[in-house]
C-alpha cells in the first residue's frame, strides 16, 4: 500500500481500524476524490439488505469484515 493512499484514506475516513484491503481503499479514496462517494453510497444503500442476504446465501458465510467477498477486486 502506498503512503499517499493511506494518508488520503485516513483524511477521508479516519484512522480507526479495521482498514479495508488496498483495492477497496483505492476505490473509496477515488470516489471521494472525484466527488461521487455520497451518490454511490446512496445508490447502493437501498440494496444493502438484499445484497447482504444474497452474498451470504451464495457463499454460505455470514457477512463480516473478513468475508472473502472483500478479497475480490471489481472494476
Amino acid at each position: 500500500m502506498t503512503e499517499e493512499l493511506f494518508k488520503k484514506y485516513i483524511h477521508y475516513f479516519g484512522d480507526k481500524p479495521p482498514f479495508p484491503p488496498k483495492h477497496i481503499m483505492e476505490s473509496l479514496v477515488r470516489m471521494k476524490d472525484d466527488g461521487t462517494f455520497d451518490e454511490k453510497l446512496k445508490a447502493v444503500s437501498s440494496l444493502r439488505g438484499e445484497l447482504r442476504e444474497k452474498i451470504e446465501e451464495v457463499s454460505g458465510e455470514k457477512m463480516s469484515i473478513n468475508h472473502p467477498i472483500f478479497d475480490e477486486k471489481f472494476d
